[in-house]
């Protein structure tokens, strides 16, 4: 991998984030807070001017790099990017170093977690968590088609979409064109989502949090009204559409304007199941409003951590069985995706077959291409990888002090990239002040982890202390 191919989109990410800081401090003087703006612009010209000094200085050089180059491009910028948007935080004086630092790589992984209720926060900095949140849900999709879809090259649980063409001896060919994309759906989608918001009976800034905190799955809360989430009302219905707008594959809103057959995906299948009998579960063990109880499967699935009601969830296991699973591939949910599910579901059923016939052979299909036997390994690789660092980070945040009941649901949460629910299945007011310092700088890499997806970075690991 040569220089620009390095350098360039990371100046460019450092740019964007840096156009998103200098955007917050002219809102934070539109919010009454113009005080908090010099936060932002320092913010801005921390990341700003190294990310503008590496687009110059790659200008006009052509870019090569292969799958396992891009994502360990990725595990730098999301290594580093989060400690320049912790600035704002940290120099106001609302957050300590850790906690601001925290804090960051939480919203910009869409993770979610948070040490502050909103209404104890300057509106900006709400506002602040909201942007960062859409930006890293933004930055994981384009992720999604540019390298993990080179990495999935294989498997069938990758749709194939004028999204995910790309040369693999390139993947940044067509880096342009699928981020451009996804930019016009993504805006397009939030701002139906805040009209909708609005019209429902929110003001701009509530509409702006909540949509962005739905689409990106970062569960991002306004200081609403007491009550606003109690029940199932206008606000959370398109909150919900937000976060199930999330948590479906990218890809399927651009091949859904010329192909109606999109309809039929595996993905959307398996999404309705999950939701549905989540829901049903929920109902059956409480036998409270089935609209209610649907509504948090969806929110569930999404990993976004909203919640609607206030009780805790009646199966809390289950609760957190459905964030590991998360949404679709190439979505910006966290977790291992149900697509993958899927296909190790139809792997079980071809496994019982030959077990009731063997002499039969039982190829596994899905999307209509039979799937190879190494593409199922590498499936079953992801599912062991999850489960050792869940186990991994759960074990080092009991360390410190911490009951290992409390500290494997706040790994499960983190890893998932689900914050919100760990405060939820608790039943606690921002439970994540009640573990270590400690503990939450630990559980940081478990975020980077969960939102490059644990192959991916693993990969990306291995390509920096192994590879000759």
């Amino acid at each position: 991998m040569g220089p620009s191919a390095l350098f360039r989109p990371l100046g460019g990410l450092w740019t964007l984030l840096a156009l998103v800081a200098a955007i917050a401090g002219l809102l934070a003087s539109a919010l009454g807070e113009s005080h908090l703006s010099p936060l932002f612009f320092a913010s801005a010209a921390v990341s700003g001017i190294p990310g503008i000094l590496m687009l110059t200085a790659t200008s006009g050089m052509r870019m090569s790099a292969t799958a396992v180059d891009a994502v360990l491009l990725a595990l730098i910028a999301w290594s580093i990017t989060p400690a320049f948007a912790s600035i704002p935080l940290y120099l106001s004086g609302f957050f300590t170093l850790p906690d601001a630092i925290f804090e960051a790589y939480s919203a910009l992984t869409t993770t979610g977690a948070t040490l502050a209720e909103p209404q104890d926060l300057p509106r900006i900095f709400i506002l602040w968590r909201a942007l960062l949140g859409w930006t890293g849900g933004y930055s994981t999709l384009v992720l999604a088609t540019a390298v993990f879809a080179a990495l999935d090259k294989d498997l069938p649980a990758i749709r194939r979409s004028a999204l995910l063409t790309i040369r693999p001896d390139n993947v940044f060919s067509h880096l342009g064109v699928a981020a451009r994309r996804i930019a016009l759906i993504y805006s397009l989608l939030t701002a139906l989502v805040m009209i909708g918001l609005m019209f429902a009976g929110n003001d701009l800034f509530s509409a702006t949090v909540l949509a962005m905190g739905g689409l990106s799955t970062t569960g991002t809360m306004p200081d609403l009204p007491a009550g606003a989430f109690s029940t199932f009302n206008l606000t959370v219905f398109w909150v919900v559409l937000a976060a199930l707008c999330g948590s479906l594959n990218v890809s399927l809103f651009w091949d859904a304007l010329r192909d109606k057959a999109t309809i039929r995906d595996p993905d959307l299948i398996g999404l309705l199941a999950l939701v549905i009998g989540t829901g049903l579960i929920f109902f059956i063990a409480t036998g409270d409003d089935l609209i209610v109880h649907l509504a948090n499967a969806a929110l569930l699935v999404s990993t976004s951590g909203y919640h609607v009601g206030n009780d805790v969830f009646p199966v809390a296991l289950l609760a957190l069985f459905v964030i590991m699973i998360g949404g679709a591939a190439a979505s910006t949910t966290g977790g291992v995706k149900v697509t993958r599910i899927l296909m190790l579901w139809k792997r079980m059923g071809s496994e019982l077959a030959v077990l009731a016939d063997p002499s039969s052979v039982m190829p596994v299909s899905f999307r209509g291409r039979v799937t190879k036997d190494r593409s199922l390994i590498a499936v079953w690789s992801y599912g062991l990888a999850f489960a050792a660092v869940l186990g991994l980070g759960a074990f080092v945040v009991a360390l410190f002090d911490n009951a290992f009941e409390a500290s494997f649901i706040a790994t499960v949460s983190a890893l998932a990239n689900a914050g919100p629910v760990f405060d939820q299945v608790t039943g606690e007011e921002l439970a994540w002040t009640s573990l270590s310092e400690k503990a939450r700088t630990a559980l940081i890499p478990v975020m980077i982890l969960g939102r490059l997806e644990v192959i991916a970075a693993l990969t990306a690991i291995w390509a920096i202390f192994l590879r000759r």
